[in-house]
Order: structure tokens, then C-alpha cells, then sequence
């Protein structure tokens, strides 16, 4: 199904799995003739798809289903490039791959989308696929200094993307900067307009989160002085109390994705000729305890959140709030924490992260994110660029 190739010969960084280094850094304008880098779980037709591990083809391929994910070939029928496979954790979870920040090579950057956020902060591409279950998007997004965009749930065909969590995976985007994170997401949506009205939005809204006291105090004070920065630039600005139905979620979330995981995948472990991590058979061990009344009360509180939506985040409010707990951990210290996206890929919300707070002392980055409401994703792309421009001033 899949035509070889061989390894990108200049690896910097360990981000690619493989691709073509010939068409990486060349110049382009928008998506046409664009480099893309495609996390190892989304189906090329020009590469092999590993899954972030070593799989025999035919699991691949029933896992796939097709040889080409509909992402990529809306991509490619914008004019863009596939300039190859990034490296993913192992099967989109928790075991990383040899992948290392470029902004701190002694640390992650990140996870699942791990070679997504490198290759685009290393600058061997500009935009990059991600997929986001719990915060495979939004997190190395933040670690690596980039632009990262989670859309609302559904938004995308994610057909010949590994099914992880049919409830909560969503694909993502990694970029430079907004405008081509706004034309791939014209393109994957099939229109024209690409253009975003950055007008003055309604209202910010700082959101502390139930967990606001597990991030370090200076992290605190960096988003608060940037509340604080862009108060001025929206008609109102208000801060918003922890919500319990909100915080509710990140639990809710936890076992869905393990529960779902156990459901879809956990088939591989009684494969012979396939091997996974221990990191992988004990979140399906985990997702097993929860089949049954556990997993069918967190989906339905999911279920329930989402008709919900506008009752917590109204609409015209954008809403700021933490996407990391810590900047970039050290290697061997995990691909670092989701505990802030996971309610939000529960709720399906739109969420962007930018590069706009740098840790004092390591000088690394940490987020933040700005979240709509369900299918406000061009409003926020907008606010983001409006976000830009009022910073500059």
C-alpha cells in the first residue's frame, strides 16, 4: 500500500521518521508548493506510516484503512508538499520517540506530537499535522515556542488518522505563525475565504483553572501580567472563577481516552508479531478497569458538556488560561503533563496556543492558550491575530 522511502538525510533533532530533505526549507507563498511534516499516524501515500513504532504492514493497514488520510490530499489539493513523516509517541500515547526540543536539546518536546512541534521550531517546515486526544497538539506547541491549534471536535475528516479515542481524537495544527494555521484550516474545511476579521473582540476572560496552584508561581504571574497587558485591548474583561462541571472534565476525560483506547487498540496486545510498550499495555490495563458503567458515565458527562457548551464559555468571550504545567521537562522525565487541555479536548472546544510567555530563568516558553466556543474556530484564529497586533503596540 505504501510506496518506500528512505530516512531524511540531514535528522536534525530526530524529528522525521523519513521524508524528502530536498523540498524542506524551500520558499513558497501560502500552501502552494508548501513543505508539510505529517505526524507518523496520518496515512501518506508518498511514505510509509509507522504508528511510532515497528508494526507488520497489514496492522498498519487495518488500522489506517486507507493509503492516503483525507487531510493530506485536501492539503496537497491546496498546492502543499508532503515533506514527510514526523515522529509521533508510540501509537499516539505515552512512550516517546528519540525526539528532542530544539529550543533545549537536553529536554521533550513534548507529546504524542512530538516531531510535529520540532520539525516547525527547528524550522525544517512551517506548518506540520498533529492529532490531539488529551493535549498532543497544544502541549508541544507550547514546549517548542510554536503555534498550535486544536479545532473544535468534528471539524476535521480524520479518516486515515489512527483512531485512538473516537470521543476526543481531533487533528491539529503547528505552525510559524497564524496565517498559514488559517489557510490549512481553509483548506481542510474546502473554503475560499481565507481571510480573518480581526476585529476588537467582546470579551477576555482569565480562567485560573481548578489546578492554577500546580503551576510555579512565576508562571502565575506571567499570565496574569498578560490578562492583565491585554485587558485594555477587548470591549470587557472579566476573571472567571473555577466551574466544577469544567473541572469535572479533566477526569471524565482521562477515562474515556484510556477506556476508548482499551476498546480500539487493545487487540494489538494478543498479536504475536506485535510488540508495544510497557507504557502502552499499562494505560490499556488502566482502560480495561474502566469498560463498563466507568467508561459509559465519563463519555456520557462528555456528552453532556458539549450540548452545554455555551452555558460555560459564551459566545464572543475568549478565554485565557494555562496550556502547560511546567515549561519543557527533562529527558526522561515524560512528554510532560496534559492535566490543562484534557477539559477542553473533552469539551471540543477551538484552542490556540501561542509563544507569548518565556519561563525568567531557563528563557523557555509556556503557552498560553485562548479557547472559544464550540465552532468559533475562525473567530479565534482572528482574536489571536488581533492578540498580535494589540502586543505590538
Amino acid at each position: 500500500m505504501h510506496r518506500p522511502s528512505g530516512r531524511v538525510s540531514d535528522d536534525r533533532f530526530s524529528a522525521w521518521v523519513c521524508g524528502d530533505r530536498s523540498v524542506l526549507g524551500q520558499p513558497a507563498e501560502g500552501l502552494i508548493d508548501l513543505a508539510v511534516g505529517v505526524k507518523d499516524v496520518i496515512a501518506t501515500s508518498e511514505f510509509p506510516t509507522r504508528l511510532g513504532g515497528v508494526f507488520p504492514s497489514a496492522v498498519v493497514d487495518t488500522l489506517l484503512q486507507v493509503s492516503e488520510a483525507a487531510c493530506v490530499t485536501r492539503l496537497k489539493s491546496a498546492g502543499a508538499v508532503v515533506g514527510g513523516k514526523t515522529v509521533t509517541a508510540e501509537l499516539a500515547t505515552y512512550e516517546p520517540g528519540a525526539t528532542v526540543n530544539p529550543l533545549s536539546v537536553d529536554r521533550t518536546p513534548g507529546g504524542s506530537s512530538s516531531g510535529s512541534a520540532a520539525a516547525v521550531a527547528a524550522g525544517d517546515v512551517r506548518l506540520a499535522i498533529a492529532t490531539q486526544t488529551a493535549g498532543s497538539t497544544i502541549r508541544p506547541a507550547s514546549f517548542c515556542g510554536t503555534f498550535g491549534y486544536k479545532p473544535s471536535f468534528g471539524r476535521y475528516n480524520l479518516a486515515g488518522v489512527l483512531q485512538t479515542s473516537p470521543t476526543l481524537d481531533t487533528l491539529g495544527l503547528i505552525a510559524d505563525g497564524l496565517p498559514l494555521i488559517a489557510a490549512a484550516d481553509a483548506a481542510l474545511q474546502d473554503f475560499d475565504n481565507n481571510f480573518l476579521d480581526a476585529k476588537q473582540p467582546k470579551k477576555l476572560v482569565l480562567y485560573r483553572t481548578g489546578h492554577w496552584d500546580q503551576l510555579p508561581e512565576s508562571h502565575q504571574r506571567g499570565i496574569e501580567a498578560l490578562a492583565e497587558r491585554l485587558a485594555a485591548a477587548f470591549v470587557e474583561y472579566q476573571e472567571q472563577d473555577s466551574v466544577p462541571a469544567l473541572e469535572a472534565l479533566v477526569d471524565d476525560q482521562r477515562v474515556v481516552h484510556a477506556g476508548e483506547l482499551a476498546a480500539v487498540l487493545g487487540w494489538l496486545l494478543d498479536e504475536p508479531e506485535v510488540e508495544v510498550s510497557p507504557a502502552f499495555h499499562r494505560f490499556v490495563a488502566e482502560g480495561k478497569a474502566y469498560l463498563g458503567d466507568a467508561l459509559d458515565s465519563a463519555r456520557a458527562n462528555i456528552v453532556h458538556a458539549r450540548e452545554r457548551t455555551q452555558d460555560y464559555i459564551k459566545p464572543g468571550e475568549v478565554w485565557l488560561t494555562p496550556s502547560v504545567v511546567s515549561v519543557a521537562p527533562l529527558l526522561g522525565e515524560g512528554t510532560g503533563d496534559p492535566l490543562f487541555c484534557r477539559q477542553w479536548t473533552a469539551l471540543g472546544v477551538p484552542c490556540l496556543s501561542m509563544p507569548l510567555l518565556r519561563e525568567e530563568g531557563t528563557g523557555l516558553p509556556y503557552g498560553p492558550q485562548f479557547i472559544m466556543s464550540a465552532t468559533a474556530d475562525r473567530d479565534l484564529l482572528a482574536v489571536g491575530t488581533y492578540i498580535l497586533s494589540a502586543l505590538k503596540r
